[in-house]
């Protein structure tokens, strides 16, 4: 939802008007994201900051009309009649007096309203720099709570890439890059930082293949993802492109299909033109439409500037594998709509990048 939305579904909560799923969702949200608690404390605070000065022009606006009511119908001739003299003669004491004392009492109001008006100004004013405070405490408590847990991780031995194959949880990467691993950490490090413990969950060493699933506490599930596969033969000629870790940074890396098979024509694999380096394994391969066509596995170590790719339906038929032999509680639904087509390269790759993670391996512990 965009920033308007996202301020009408607070007020409509904040005012009470938010029922069933919708408010279950929203005490859900409250409950689990300290920084969308705060973000609604402060927007109700807003809005009664709001209240407060309408209440004020409002009782203001009626004092003028009052007064203006008051100068418009002043009854000279009336004060001029010998029982209205008479009576204001008897009582002008009295009156003179009552008058003072409501007098000082509207000083006193407007004087407190001018100094709750400052007072109230000061505590908006507090309030932010307290706000900036405890932003900067939660960024020094975040790195080092970041630095504690790299001292506790033992230490990387190297990196690969994953891409996202199941909203709840699952990626694929290449076998060999993670057999021997003792620890794994999926990173994401495009949009917002995305850090989650994985394991092993199935393994294909026949062909190259593992899925991992994330084991940790704090993921939520992905969001719907915005590409699927490709499971027809890719045509000789045909762009392909891939997006993977071969060092921190995300790499693009274009190219086409130059073999309907892979090396000493293994019918696994696609061979396609495309320079890879360690770190590259386990990067989704696409076509120009943005549909997965396959994975890379490895490089040609005697063709500069090539590679192979593990083909689509081999991972179709490894993920029906695991359906049929061990059925996990969280079934793999493998993505089957794509909303890439129609667009250009650069918004295939912004919408394709947070489903992929450089994968950090660990493969022995710290001394």
């Amino acid at each position: 939802m965009n920033l308007q939305q996202r301020y009408e579904w607070i007020e409509s909560y904040l005012k009470g008007n938010l029922e069933g799923d919708s408010l279950l969702q929203f005490q859900e949200k409250l409950q689990n994201e300290p920084l969308f608690a705060e973000e609604v404390e402060q927007h109700r605070f807003f809005l009664e900051t709001l209240n407060q000065h309408a209440e004020r022009e409002r009782l203001k606006a009626q004092m003028n009309v009052f007064h203006k009511d008051l100068e418009k119908h002043k009854a000279w001739v009336f004060y001029k009649h010998p029982i209205v003299q008479t009576f204001w003669k008897k009582h002008f004491p009295t009156m003179a007096v009552a008058a003072s004392v409501a007098i000082l009492t509207a000083i006193g109001v407007l004087w407190n309203a001018r100094n709750l008006n400052n007072l109230e100004n000061q505590q908006i004013t507090y309030f932010q720099s307290l706000k900036k405070d405890l932003d900067a405490v939660k960024k020094r408590q975040s790195s080092l709570e970041e630095q504690n847990e790299k001292q506790d991780e033992p230490v990387v031995d190297h990196t690969a890439t994953a891409f996202v194959i199941s909203q709840n949880g699952y990626l694929l990467t290449n076998y060999h890059a993670v057999k021997d691993a003792t620890a794994i950490y999926a990173e994401a490090k495009q949009d917002s930082v995305q850090r989650y413990k994985a394991v092993v969950f199935y393994k294909d060493e026949q062909r190259d293949l593992a899925i991992l699933q994330i084991t940790d506490t704090q993921f939520k599930g992905f969001n719907t993802l915005p590409y699927t596969f490709r499971y027809d033969p890719v045509d000789l000629g045909e762009e392909v492109f891939t997006l993977a870790y071969p060092r921190e940074d995300l790499v693009y890396g274009k190219g086409e299909v130059a073999s309907r098979t892979g090396f000493e024509g293994d019918s696994l694999e696609y061979q396609v033109s495309i320079p890879v380096n360690p770190g590259n394994s386990g990067g989704p391969l696409l076509d120009d439409k943005g549909f997965l066509v396959g994975i890379i596995n490895r490089k040609h170590t005697k063709q500069e500037g090539a590679a192979f790719a593990i083909k689509a339906k081999y991972i179709k038929a490894l993920v029906d594998s695991l359906e049929a032999h061990q059925k996990p509680e969280k079934p793999i639904i493998l993505p089957k709509q794509s909303r890439l087509f129609t667009m250009k390269r650069p918004q295939q790759i912004k919408a394709i990048q947070n489903y992929i993670f450089e994968l950090k391996v660990y493969g022995k512990e710290k001394k």
